[in-house]
């Protein structure tokens, strides 16, 4: 046996075992894995939204759970998830249970549930039980989205975004920090070596530019994105906001172009933005501002925000997942900029 598949094992039966923890919120039956470990779910109830986006499972390795007083369940769940930090999310038909890694965790959702409601359409919070860290939310009963849902999709970004930058400029304080700022803390000087070819294709004045910082999704893209298709009647919803923070102001728009390029290899929309389709747009957001969309700048404009993205909360842990798409960037963007 090779120590690979010693480590993947005990991941594994760590997992199961925490199943078996949790089975007072799952419905009793069958489980089944996807093809990553990530999911498990009741094989009697493949027909949830849920399932439709698993593409692979592992029946070999399943397990049965069993719960003589159905009574003494606490949540009737058929799916559970185990999300990337460390947080679980048990799905029913309509509700979703999450449980907190910690208090932090906790109280950061429901912080940012707080604020960003307001502007964004956010499953609703049920319930909070702050004892065992532990929310209740609604679930949106989302249809799988295709070609033909991308104007639509785009189109409400831009206008949910629109009215946030508006209200902001209106009603509250905003930030302005510059790019040497982030370069210049302590902690992002040690690994500058390692992105430095990606400064090099910022133009220098942009360095010292002052630039709103405002609180955004920080993770924006197709797979955080719920489309809703009711009565005929299409709506947009905005889910995982672990990511949250505050971040130069056009940094979502470019997290979206980033994450479908390098997790779906999409690369259409950032051949659009190249080509200059969402100028008008852009123009339009940086005047909110009083700033002027430059298009002579858009490859600097799009490293800024990878810069953004890579000097946000840079410790040994964080940096080192970052440091992939580091290299990712380097291999998938720097090719096609002059």
């Amino acid at each position: 046996m090779t120590r690979e598949f010693e480590k993947y094992n005990k991941v594994v039966q760590a997992k199961i075992t925490k199943i078996t923890e949790l089975s007072a919120y799952l419905e009793n039956g069958l489980y089944t894995f996807d093809k990553d470990f990530r999911t498990v779910f009741n094989t009697a109830k493949t027909s949830h939204p849920m399932i439709n986006k698993l593409k692979n499972t592992k029946n070999e390795n399943q397990l049965s759970l069993e719960v003589e007083d159905p009574g003494l369940k606490y949540f009737n769940g058929s799916i559970l998830w185990f999300c990337i930090n460390d947080d679980i999310r048990i799905f029913s038909e309509d509700e979703i249970l999450i449980i907190c890694t910690d208090k932090e965790s906790y109280q950061r959702k429901i912080a940012n549930y707080t604020y960003f409601s307001s502007f964004f359409r956010i499953p609703a919070l049920i319930h909070q039980d702050a004892k065992r860290n532990m929310l209740t939310e609604a679930f949106i009963n989302f249809v799988d989205k295709t070609d033909k849902d991308e104007e639509f999709i785009l189109k409400t970004i831009y206008d949910d975004y629109h009215s946030y930058f508006n209200y902001l400029t209106l009603h509250s304080k905003i930030d302005y920090q510059t790019l040497n700022s982030l370069l210049d803390t302590s902690s992002n000087v040690i690994y500058v070596h390692q992105f430095e070819k990606i400064i090099e294709k910022v133009v220098p004045e942009m360095f010292s530019l002052d630039l709103p910082f405002i609180n955004l999704h920080g993770d924006l893209w197709s797979d955080n994105i719920l489309l809703n298709d009711e009565a005929g009647e299409r709506t947009l919803w905005y889910i995982d906001w672990e990511a949250a923070g505050k971040y130069v102001f056009f940094y979502d728009f470019f997290k979206f172009i980033w994450n479908e390029l390098d997790v779906h290899h999409n690369y259409s929309y950032y051949k659009r933005y190249i080509a200059g389709e969402f100028d008008e747009g852009l123009t339009r957001l940086f005047a909110i501002f009083h700033l002027k969309f430059q298009p002579m700048y858009r490859q600097s404009y799009f490293c800024l925000f990878f810069l953004n993205f890579i000097l946000t909360d840079t410790d040994n842990i964080a940096f080192e997942y970052k440091n992939e798409e580091i290299i990712n960037f380097k291999h998938k963007i720097l090719p096609f900029m002059s």
